[in-house]
């Protein structure tokens, strides 16, 4: 009996040695088509995540699919494939879908045999979805769950607005060239690397709309045989950088990106603003803010060979309102180039948005005639959404000036929202509960609404200069900020998209710690500098006038009289701070109150992150970082907006202390935004951001001429 009991225990000592390994021994073949780029892609990340898992992974073509296959596996498919969907029933899918729609996807779980996953897409894009989603469950849970269920876009355009410089001579908005961001961007924008990283890293999150931007893109792109000079040969960039490569190289490239765009499911399109005719100006009676015949020919010209060198481009978005440009010089030099070219290639579908600006929807219609007209082009509006700052008022309804939505459905027309991300260009901003909010105010526009893209003005994010920590410099800004990038492109593909979802991914990234405490705690130190935009919103609607990641403005530093004198923006439920001193908010929220909520937000978040222990170069400890930062800053700014309430209702006691814990508060946030980040000269906000300390000492002259002596005695705020 004791020998069998020792055999026993060394059985079990032994299974448990070896158990580990078991999984390796196991083998799990993933069936996809290669020939279709997407599905390839996703194929890849799929086997990528049974590995990380230990199983053996065969990636065999879907045509070898057979009903004695006795291993676990992987199908990725449309759901047109009778072949596969018929094999999926007689192993045991009794609802297969029908009628999938374009984007979605429908995933199965069979158990006969071994467990077999059945991914089928509504169409290519949906079954790359779909095999993203099991990709996740697979890194999330293993082998071992059961996963049927289906998802299709809530909004089926999602993207991204880059604004972008092609060389010294080719800038983007505006034609400066003052900001960091903007100069360390040009050796990247020619690096494919950088862009076969972009997409891979943005089909994950579920985007599939890119829209780069550039004052006048075409002599970066095209040649042109009436001006054989424009055409930019090489590349040259600032300090010093430049680049050897012909115009004949630089179009091969611009090729391959778009061919790479399309890889990964996305629509790609150029923007410009007008008139800006760049490195062109001066040069056969060409000439910036200048609408004649000469320019109209050479617009024309450029937009047509556009058209023409690049089979892969799906169109072009364009400006009325800013250098002189009007409807006709809009028409003559873009509309009429694309009407021509599209009449003339029926089989090229095309989109034309035109931003809307200073003209009534009736006149850009009738304007434009002819386009509408044409099957193959689709022409839609575009309309900033939040203004500059996305990260505000939660439903903005700047929109609903001007009788928009009236002309929008009157004309029987689509909008995409321009939402401008000129809030956080350092920090990770983190709350889905806002995201959701915000999506749902865009989608209540219901058949009108076309879909929309994010992107800032004042910053071009390409890879990360300012860091000081090793694990994040030189990588992707989108990979840095990966959180706010998941959360809207998620989040707008499927608003249900459960909070469990980011805690999941938040436990693959920083498994020591606890992923309900850190999913709180960025939620509570993201809401705070949103919160009070929201605030000030009408009056630092725009991104020169308002950085608030720095507390600036167009006037520079923005002071506690800046502050009292703003107004909420529209749609916000806030009571501005004018009627708040006032007592006369009338049931809506005081700005004393919300400085309550943003400060016991921030105090929360602290006392999770507080307690974690971990190296400030390593991710979990810039991440844990970024969410001090932003509670400092948020809590700098609650005591701020009590201040410039207290001042105006009289309080100057209660004003010079709030001012003095503000002060405490900013100092405790310079000092951790200058070990982990460099400064930068902005490209939009007039005043420049040298390092995190240049305004400590303007920070403390507000809190001294409003009754501070001195330096104020800064306490240690004991966390719970």
């Amino acid at each position: 009996m004791c020998r069998k009991f020792k055999m026993y225990v060394a059985i079990i000592t032994l299974l448990i040695f070896i158990s580990p390994f078991i999984a390796s021994a196991q083998k799990v073949g993933v069936f996809y088509d290669s020939n279709v780029a997407q599905i390839k892609f996703v194929a890849g990340d799929i086997k990528a995540a049974l590995e990380s898992k230990n199983f053996t992974v065969e990636m065999l073509p879907l045509t070898s699919l057979k009903k004695k296959y006795a291993n676990k596996k992987v199908v990725i498919a449309l759901a047109s494939n009778t072949i596969v969907t018929s094999l999926a029933s007689t192993q045991g899918v009794a609802d297969l879908p029908t009628g999938l729609s374009e984007q979605a996807y429908c995933l199965r779980t069979t158990k006969k045999g071994q467990t077999s996953y059945w991914v089928l897409g509504g169409d290519i894009n949906g079954a790359m979805y779909g095999g993203f989603q099991i990709a996740e469950n697979i890194k999330f849970n293993g082998f071992s769950g059961t996963y049927n269920n289906e998802e299709s876009p809530k909004i089926l355009k999602r993207g991204i607005k880059l604004n972008l410089p092609f060389d010294e001579k080719s800038p983007t908005y505006e034609s400066n060239s003052k900001g960091t961001s903007y100069q360390k961007a040009i050796p990247h924008i020619w690096d494919i690397t950088f862009w076969q990283t972009w997409f891979d890293e943005m089909a994950r999150h579920r985007y599939n709309y890119v829209s780069v931007w550039n004052n006048h893109p075409f002599t970066s792109l095209v040649v042109l045989p009436d001006y054989p000079d424009l055409a930019i040969q090489d590349v040259t960039g600032f300090n010093g950088y430049s680049k050897k490569m012909s115009i004949q190289e630089k179009i091969d490239f611009w090729r391959q990106v778009m061919k790479l765009a399309h890889e990964r499911g996305f629509e790609f399109m150029f923007f410009n603003w007008n008139v800006w005719v760049s490195n062109a100006h001066g040069k056969y009676g060409l000439a910036n803010a200048d609408t004649s015949d000469a320019n109209k020919e050479y617009m024309y010209k450029s937009m047509m060979k556009l058209l023409e060198t690049y089979p892969d481009l799906d169109g072009f978005g364009v400006t009325n309102g800013e250098n002189k440009s009007n409807q006709n010089f809009l028409w003559a030099a873009y509309g009429k180039a694309m009407y021509d070219f599209a009449v003339k290639n029926p089989q090229r579908k095309l989109r034309f948005l035109h931003r809307w600006h200073q003209t009534s929807l009736s006149k850009i219609k009738e304007t434009f005639a002819g386009l509408f007209e044409l099957p193959n082009v689709t022409f839609e509006m575009s309309y900033k959404y939040s203004k500059a700052h996305l990260y505000s008022v939660p439903v903005p309804k700047h929109f609903e000036k001007f009788d928009n939505s009236k002309q929008l459905v009157d004309n029987n027309m689509k909008v995409w929202f321009t939402v401008r991300n000129d809030d956080f260009y350092y920090h990770t901003w983190g709350d889905p509960s806002f995201a959701r909010e915000y999506i749902k105010g865009m989608t209540d526009y219901g058949k009108n609404f076309a879909g929309f893209y994010i992107g800032s003005d004042g910053f071009c994010p390409t890879r990360t200069f300012f860091c000081k920590d090793s694990v994040s410099q030189g990588i992707l800004e989108i990979q840095r900020q990966w959180y706010m990038t998941m959360i809207w492109g998620r989040l707008a593909y499927n608003p249900q998209t459960p909070d469990l979802l980011f805690k999941n991914h938040m436990k693959l990234r920083y498994p020591s710690v606890s992923p309900d405490d850190l999913f709180l705690a960025w939620s509570n130190a993201s809401s705070g500098i949103q919160k009070t935009t929201e605030l000030m919103h009408e009056d630092f609607d725009l991104d020169f006038k308002w950085h608030p990641e720095a507390c600036l403005t167009y006037k520079g530093f923005a002071t506690v009289d800046l502050f009292a004198a703003a107004d909420i923006g529209p749609g916000s439920s806030l009571c501005n701070i004018k009627n708040s001193a006032k007592d006369s908010c009338n049931g809506k929220k005081s700005s004393y109150l919300l400085a309550d909520e943003i400060e016991a937000n921030a105090l929360s978040a602290l006392n999770t992150v507080n307690a974690i222990a971990t190296d400030a170069n390593a991710e979990l400890g810039v991440t844990v970082n970024n969410i001090k930062a932003m509670s400092y800053l948020s809590l700098y700014y609650a005591h701020k907006v009590r201040a410039a309430t207290y001042k105006l209702a009289g309080k100057t006691e209660n004003t010079t202390t709030e001012l003095g814990k503000a002060y405490c508060w900013w100092i405790k946030y310079t000092n951790l935004m200058d070990s982990m980040y460099t400064g930068q000269a902005n490209q939009r906000t007039n005043a420049v951001l040298p390092d995190w300390h240049f305004q400590d000492e303007i920070v403390l002259k507000e809190y001294n001429n409003n009754g501070g002596i001195g330096v104020p005695k800064c306490e240690i705020i004991k966390l719970k």
